[in-house]
Parts: structure tokens; sequence; C-alpha cells
């Protein structure tokens, strides 16, 4: 065949010489595609002469499915560019040989006037070696912290070398999983990619959608004449995509990451081998993005509440810090930290469960945020805690803001069911008056804060420099109070109940005292809150209860017969899973008969009806009594005293003090012990301390009373010479 590019010339004949014993396969086109050279290593590899190769054009030799990628690349080599790409051919022997072939232009006289190139063998052991170093570099990358974007693009370049003409596409399902964002094509034609970014997921929509929407692999031989490419064909077809295999991404969980799609400019059927690559790269594509997503969460985690999302307690120190830089600047700004607490809430969490409480914070976050304005910060201190940073703001301003903050908690909660009221006690700080680092704020609005709660919950308290000397006594009360039950510090006194309708002694209350070596007399309402609080009241409690029931045998052994004995549970022993079989063993370790303990219990704590009423429904089986103390003063309710097992109800002393000062207070004690009777309940009025006071309550048909008018709460001693002096219930 005459051809100018086999002109003589000595420096063409070395040429010439070389490609000819290369040990490469060799070949040299014309414009036109037709074979010029053909080396000894190329007649090995095709099978075919070199006289017949020379009568044919590669075309000829080319697999059936490669046919319109390649002649597309040797189009590109004639424009001038230099391709690498794989493509199967035919051995004349009817076998087919993949290869890697390498094209470049061949330019005469300044003009490209074919095409010279390499071939190499693609086989299997190759093929692996490929793709175990292209995994291995994958992982290398994710292992030094690759920006992931960088990482699937190493995976598409892998896929695409050792596919047979593969274009490969990443979407990634979004945070809504309502949708597939793109996340990594790099030879995708960005018309294409512009197309499916931002499908929705779901079961009718466009191909990625519903494939996404059903975990379905897709294999899509040729996509002009598939019947669910409408929406995406014309645009594939434009930019020369005719056929596409799709696999879903899924994660450990089986959920949903995203779509992996390889696709050919030619109409295409995949064999054994293709459908293995997809595999493989989608198992690979798996890892990659959930290592992503986890690290993304890590990072996340750092700053953020795993909980209600909000910024963390570091995120929020970095933001005060930031801020006091900034206002440092400009004395006459100021900014103001408040911390909310959650007044009551292990109460809910222990009655109703942790997962009602996490959704309960949940929902206190979103009241919090959308009553703030955008600038300020929210963010979660832990357990009930939140702390609020608000900027550029003067104390009146702040003090508005609190008040707010107040309000939203005046409507209750609705959790799976649940009516759930919650209120906060808030603490405030404000810079620069009241500290100059974030760690003095927070701990000068926490000073504030457990103010507000000795002031009685739901309210708010600025900073004052005398709260630093209570909260050092406080913290001085706490230390001493871990250490006074393993030290015996602790003594208690019975306060007398008297049966009105029989004009006799029938039992006494429990009352806890504590005797400090140093202090002296500690006051039941400075260290009871604080034992609250840090849940020291648990062990006290269990201590109280059980010297309670050993002093009623005690006193029998010694000739005094007490019929009844009333021990306080508190809020925080009354939720705790293993109060009933305490009591129960109590009992039995004591000897005492269920019918002599009442256990008395505040309406506050009935605020949960559900988990209530269980407790109290378990406690009466074991035969003990139950009576509701302070009653008046707190959630009252027909309903649950129709629900609940009670025995006594005891009118609040408050109210038996002042009936000598109006009529309200009598009117109150009036309707509590009529709806008593009503119910069948016997009531006891506290804090009787006049002849007017019992005279009114016996009018009144009160079954029993306490007060100081019988007695002052006595030791256990005085109380034996009140029985006999009294010379009732000797034995």
């Amino acid at each position: 065949m005459d051809n100018i590019l086999l002109e003589s010339s000595s420096l063409f004949e070395i040429y010439r010489t070389l490609f000819e014993n290369h040990h490469a396969p060799g070949y040299a086109l014309d414009e036109y595609g037709d074979f010029i050279l053909f080396n000894d290593a190329a007649v090995e590899m095709t099978g075919y002469s070199k006289a017949e190769a020379l009568q044919m054009s590669f075309i000829q030799i080319i697999d059936e499915d490669c046919i319109n990628h390649v002649i597309q690349l040797f189009n590109n080599i004639l424009n001038g560019k230099r391709e690498t790409f794989n493509v199967r051919i035919r051995h004349k022997k009817g076998h087919s040989i993949e290869l890697v072939l390498i094209g470049v232009p061949i330019i005469h006289d300044g003009k490209i006037a074919g095409i010279v190139g390499m071939a190499r063998g693609i086989t299997e052991k190759s093929k692996f070696e490929i793709l175990l170093n292209g995994q291995n570099k994958v992982l290398e990358m994710v292992a030094i912290g690759s920006p992931f974007k960088e990482v699937l693009n190493e995976i598409i370049y892998l896929v695409e070398e050792v596919s047979h003409g593969g274009i490969c596409s990443i979407l990634l399902v979004d945070e809504n999983k309502s949708m597939l964002i793109h996340g990594a094509a790099p030879n995708l034609p960005a018309e294409y990619i512009e197309e499916i970014n931002k499908v929705p997921i779901g079961p009718v929509c466009r191909r990625c959608g519903s494939e996404s929407y059903f975990k379905q692999n897709v294999v899509v031989t040729d996509i002009a004449t598939d019947p669910l490419w409408h929406g995406f064909k014309e645009v594939a077809l434009m930019n020369g995509l005719r056929a596409c295999l799709s696999s879903h991404v899924l994660d450990n969980q089986q959920n949903v990451l995203g779509v992996f799609g390889m696709y050919y400019n030619h109409p295409f059927k995949p064999s054994p081998r293709d459908l293995k690559i997809l595999e493989k790269a989608t198992h690979l594509i798996s890892l990659v993005i959930q290592h992503y997503r986890t690290e993304e969460k890590f990072q996340y985690l750092v700053y953020h509440d795993e909980v209600t999302g909000l910024p963390n307690q570091r995120l929020f120190n970095e933001k005060v810090n930031f801020a006091i830089e900034l206002y440092k600047k400009d004395n006459t700004k100021m900014f103001g930290v408040l911390l909310v607490d959650l007044d009551r809430f292990k109460v809910i969490n222990d009655s109703l469960g942790h997962n009602i409480g996490d959704k309960l914070l949940i929902e206190v976050a979103k009241r919090l945020r959308n009553c703030l304005h955008g600038k300020d910060t929210v963010s979660r201190k832990g357990g009930d805690e939140f702390t609020i940073l608000v900027e550029n703001v003067s104390k009146h301003e702040v003090r508005l803001i609190a008040q707010r903050i107040l309000s939203i908690f005046s409507k209750s909660f609705f959790i799976e069911g649940h009516e759930v009221f919650v209120t906060p006690s808030i603490g405030i700080s404000v810079y620069p008056s009241d500290g100059k680092n974030s760690d003095e704020l927070i701990r000068k609005a926490d000073s504030a804060m457990y103010q507000a709660k000795k002031e009685g919950r739901n309210n708010f308290q600025f900073f004052d420099t005398t709260l630093d000397i209570k909260a050092h006594s406080i913290l001085e009360l706490e230390n001493e109070l871990r250490k006074a039950l393993d030290r015996n510090e602790f003594i208690l006194h019975y306060q007398p109940i008297m049966d009105l309708s029989r004009n006799q002694f029938s039992g006494v209350e429990t009352l806890i005292r504590w005797e400090h070596p140093f202090m002296g007399r500690v006051p039941p309402d400075k260290f009871i809150p604080i034992a609250e609080e840090t849940g020291i009241i648990v062990p006290i409690g269990e201590w109280i209860l059980r010297t309670a029931c050993q002093q009623l045998i005690s006193w029998e052994k010694r000739g005094c017969y007490v019929p009844n004995i009333s021990v306080n549970i508190s809020i925080r022993q009354f939720y705790q899973p293993q109060l009933v079989s305490m009591i129960s063993n109590i009992l039995s370790e004591t000897g005492v008969a269920p019918e002599r303990l009442t256990i008395e219990i505040t309406e506050s704590m009935t605020m949960d009806v559900k988990s209530a009423s269980k407790i109290l429904f378990d406690l009466k089986s074991l035969g003990v009594n139950i009576s509701i103390d302070d009653f008046g003063t707190g959630y009252s309710s027909l309903s649950y005293l129709k629900t609940f097992p009670i025995d006594f109800l005891k009118v609040d002393q408050s109210f038996i003090r002042d009936i000598e000062k109006g009529k309200d207070d009598k009117n109150i004690v009036t309707t509590i012990v009529s709806m008593g009777h009503n119910l069948g309940l016997s009531v006891i009025a506290e804090g009787v301390e006049t002849e007017e006071q019992l005279k009114f309550i016996r009018q009144l048909r009160c079954s029993k009373a306490q007060g100081y008018l019988f007695s002052k709460p006595l030791t256990e001693q005085d109380l034996i010479q009140f029985l006999k002096k009294s010379s009732v219930y000797l034995v």
C-alpha cells in the first residue's frame, strides 16, 4: 500500500526497525482507520498475519460493544489528543482479548495524517493487580485524611481503567434522605451531571430515585429504548450516553448511601466480569462513605450535643471567649450568659424513662431556639442544663429575654401521649461586671441559678457577690452531708398524731434531724434540698425507713405500743425502681406489720399519673398505708384522688395556721375535709397549735391532727415519757 508516510529516509528506517522489533504489539493507522503498520508482536497477539492486517481496518477486529467508544477516541486522537483506553478485540480464532491501547497522532508537514500506538494485553492477573493496587491507594488516601471528593474521584479513575469504556458517577443520598446529590463524576458531561443532581427519591421518581427507594440494581443496555429513562433520555443521548449499569450503595445496616453508575457511549451488555467490577466498586464506595460519615459525625459531636443537636459546652465556651475578645475593644458593650436548669427533670426521667426525657430535651431546645434571635447561641451544658449567650444587650434587655424564656414553659409538652409540665430556674451573669472569661461567667450564672431554685424555682436571678459566699457555704454543707450517714450524725424525732374521734394517740410522723459535731443542729430546710439535688436523699431515705421500723419494735419491747409510724418518701426515692422491694425487705427484716407503716408522698410526685399509679398500687399490695402530705399546695385533682389507692389526706399546715385570720383558709380546709370524707379517706390536719384551730377542725369532723398543741417532735425517749403521761396505749 502506497502511503506518503512510508517515504524512505534513514531516520524513518531507524524508527521502523525499532517499531517492527519491539516486544509490545504496535500498529499504525491512516486517517481512515486502516492499518498501515502491524509489527510481529501484534501478529502474535491477534493471530492475523501482516498481510491480512494491512487489508483490514481497525474497526473490523474491535469487539462490537466497543466500536462506538473506539471511534470517538480515534476521532479525539485525529484532533490532536493522546488517548489511553481499554478495549476488547477479536482474535482471528474468534475469542476476545482485552487490551490497553495507547494512541497518538502522526503529524506530517504540520498536519495530522494518522495514528500510531502500542498495545498491552490485560490478563486476569494484571486486572486483579490493578484493582488491588487501586484499592490500596484509595484506602491509603482515606487513612491520611484526603478530601472526600478526591477519594471518590480516585475510585472512579480506578473503575474506568479496568472497565470497557465505562464513564462513572457517584450520587449521594442527602441528609434528609429525600434526594440524590452529585458526589463525583470527573469524566461525565457537565450538562448531564446537572440533570441528575438533586433527583428526588421515591417509588415513582425517575430511574436513580426509584432505584434508591427500592434498593434495586439496574442494567440498561440501551438508554434510547428504555421506558423508565423519561426525563433523562434526551440529555443522556445528547451527551453520547447510550447504556448504564448502576448499583445502590448500602451501609452496614442496609440503609441507602447513594448510587454508583457506569455509563457507556454505545449499547452495552455487561459480562459477569463487568458486574463483578460494579459489585466491588460499590463495596469500596460504601466503606469510604461510611468512614467519612463517621468522621464527619465525630467532628460534629466534638462541638455539638448528640441528643439535641445544639452546640455543646466546648463550642459555647469558644463563642463566649470570642465575644470577650471582641467586646474588650468596646467598653460600652456587654453580653449576658444565662444558665437554664429544668426543675425536677430527674423525676420525669425516672418516671417516664430516658427516651421520653431525651425527647423532652429536644422539644425544650426547639422552644429555646425559637424564642431567641438568630445571633444568640443556645447550647446544652449537659444533663438538664442549657447555656445561652445573648450579645450586645443591656441588663434590662437580658431581663426581658429571661422573662420570655420563662413564658415558653407555661404550656405543657406533649410527648408520646404524655402531657409533661416542666419549669426552668435561670441564673444570669453579665460581661464584663461578673467575669473576664467563660469559666467565671458560667460559674456565676450557675450560682445565680441555684439562688433561683432556692427562691422557689420557675424564676430567674442575676448574680450578685453574696452568691459566691452562699455557693461556698452550700458546697461545704454538701461535703459534710456526704459523710453524715457514715458518721451517724442523723437522728429521728417523732411527732405524735392524735385520733380526734377517740381522743387518743394513734401514731407518729418521723422527722429527720442532723446533729453536726461543729455546725450543731442543721435545719432540714438547709440540707434536704441539697440531699435531693445530689441524690444523697436515696440512702438517707432508706436509713430513715429502716431506723423508724426498728424503733417501732424497740418501743414495743420496752412496753410502749405505737400503732402506726409515718415516713416521708422524697420524690427522688419515689421513682427509684427498687423502692417497693426495699420497703418489703425492711418490713421483713424488722418484723413490722405492713398496716403499721404509712408512706407519705407529696402531690407533686403524682404529676405523671400513669407511673405514680403503678408505684402506689405496688406499695399498696404490700399492705402499707398511703398518705398525701401537704395536700392543697400542689397539683390537686379529684381525678387522681379517685384513681390512687390513698388512705389519708394531710391538710397542709399553712391553711390550718391562718384559719383564724380569714374566711379563705377556712373555706379551703372545709373543702379539703369534705372532699376527703366524700372519697372515704381519713383527713389529718397538720400544724394545729391553738384551741381555736382544734375546735374548728373538730366541727368539720376531721379524723386526726398533729401539731404543737399536742406535742412538738420528740426523741425516742421523750416519746415514751409522753405516752406515760397521757396514759394511753401502755402495754
